[in-house]
């Protein structure tokens, strides 16, 4: 009888060491998706409310070889929440790829995506993607992307469940 008791309460014990861990990681994503949550945003029941336009970073817009302006999309390949060959125009200054209605790109109900996920800009004429420290992470052709990481026409851009095509 005595040599069945320690196993038990070594069981026991690692039983309950597992159900904290569990506990302290739901927690600790809690938490973090209510900081994910902006502050300015305030629900106001049967009102849609707008957020004023963020400013943007005054740039030239970029030029093709031919000397014309580059007209940048990211196309939808594959998402939950939004419609296959979605497109999004990517002109110069800042976007913002996130959950938050004060996102240029909202990713509404994506429970993968946080509430700033990742910025888009445009600097010497090529486009950079970055995430914005994302639970997580945003992927380009499958890696991870670690700071400002340049985009060509044909990446694939992957933020939360959905995931993009680049194109200029």
């Amino acid at each position: 009888m005595l040599d069945l008791q320690v196993p038990l309460l070594a069981a026991k014990a690692l039983l309950l060491l597992l159900l904290f861990a569990f506990i302290y990681a739901v927690v600790r994503r809690g938490v973090g998706d209510l900081r994910a949550v902006p502050d300015d945003e305030v629900f106001v029941p049967g009102v849609e409310n707008k957020p004023p336009p963020r400013r943007r970073a005054q740039e030239r817009p970029a030029f093709g070889q031919n000397g014309r302006e580059k007209d940048s999309v990211l196309v939808v390949e594959d998402s939950e929440v939004l419609a296959p060959e979605t497109r999004f125009p990517v002109a110069g200054g800042v976007m913002v790829i996130g959950r938050s209605s004060s996102s240029d790109i909202v990713l509404k109900n994506d429970d993968y995506a946080s509430g700033e996920h990742a910025r888009l800009t445009r600097h010497a004429g090529l486009m950079y993607v970055e995430d914005a420290q994302s639970t997580n992470g945003t992927y380009v052709n499958g890696r991870k992307a670690v700071g400002a990481t340049p985009l060509k026409s044909g990446d694939r851009v992957k933020v939360g469940s959905t995931t993009f095509r680049y194109s200029e």
